[in-house]
């Protein structure tokens, strides 16, 4: 790959992006290179004239919300890093319903939700991501699901933004028709529900036990890896004597097995070996394959 030429460099500038950002402030492993550039759209208009620009000139663009379940290379990304988070607008709430832009926090979100007396989020309170990047993964928790409150999605596809109703048939565990690179979530309505007065002490429990068993206080990607079929991720890891395991700065979490953290100085290549590690140990063991939650960056390009 090529850095992006002088004239559509000084063009993305123009639009607000900024040049050689350390992919390590992006994603929450705290790991990775330098991005040739990184743009966070402030409205759809520069999101698609940075599309277009990068399509014009065979740009490579990957899209990122929170970073909090990818994993970057070392050696960085030579092209455009389209960032989809903290755009500062306020959720819109209209009686049960809520009109929210991809880039929100879904946590500060169903806190207020909760706030609010409406109930339907609480479960997902402390999943460390975008609004936007739920709805492309089906995030979920504790028995509750994006999905289960989904309504209505805005989507970029095809060089146009549009809204459509969600397609809730084609969601599932870790799986929806709105993922990248042939969807970009720009917005999404939720339809939410009147507190039956058990989301305060739901959220409030979710988040104890989010605390007690998970590895909150370093660097990680979340759950590591998917739960396989008929078993749980964690304890299979565990079983198979790899909590504390390190490759580095990278680390089996002493708290929670399904966790990898960043326990200082952690390269992606440190936590990449890792994860290799534990495939490898887990399948030679149990039979069992473990596959990887955490998304690899160099999966996420695309070239329109």
């Amino acid at each position: 790959m090529v850095y992006p030429k002088d004239n559509i460099a000084r063009a993305l500038i123009d639009l607000g992006a900024k040049e050689n950002v350390p992919l390590s402030e992006l994603v929450s492993f705290r790991v990775g290179g330098p991005a040739a550039f990184v743009l966070q759209p402030k409205e759809e208009g520069s999101l698609g004239r940075a599309l277009d620009l990068c399509r014009a000139a065979q740009i490579p663009v990957i899209l990122l919300g929170n970073g909090t379940n990818v994993l970057p290379s070392d050696e960085g990304f030579s092209g455009l890093i389209l960032q989809l988070s903290g755009d500062g607008t306020a959720p819109l709430f209209e009686g049960e319903k809520v009109t929210v832009g991809a880039g929100c926090s879904l946590t500060a979100l169903a806190k207020e939700s909760v706030q609010r007396g409406l109930m339907g989020l609480e479960r997902l309170c402390g999943i460390p991501g975008t609004v936007g990047g739920a709805v492309a993964m089906n995030a979920g928790a504790y028995g509750g699901e994006i999905k289960n409150v989904l309504k209505r999605v805005r989507c970029y596809r095809e060089g146009g933004f549009a809204w459509e109703d969600a397609r809730l048939d084609e969601m599932g565990y870790r799986r929806s028709p709105y993922t990248w690179p042939k969807t970009i979530v720009t917005a999404v309505e939720l339809q939410l529900a009147p507190d039956d007065g058990t989301a305060g002490d739901t959220m409030v429990d979710c988040m104890r036990r989010r605390r007690e068993k998970q590895p909150l206080s370093l660097p990680s990607a979340g759950s590591t890896f998917k739960r396989p079929e008929g078993h749980f991720a964690g304890a299979l890891i565990e079983g198979c004597h790899l909590k504390g395991c390190t490759v580095g700065g990278a680390q089996v979490s002493e708290l929670h097995a399904g966790f990898i953290v960043n326990r200082g100085g952690a390269t992606a290549g440190d936590v990449l070996s890792l994860i290799r590690h534990v495939q490898d140990v887990v399948y030679r063991e149990t039979g069992v394959t473990l596959e990887p939650e955490v998304k690899r960056l160099e999966d996420l390009l695309c070239i329109f």
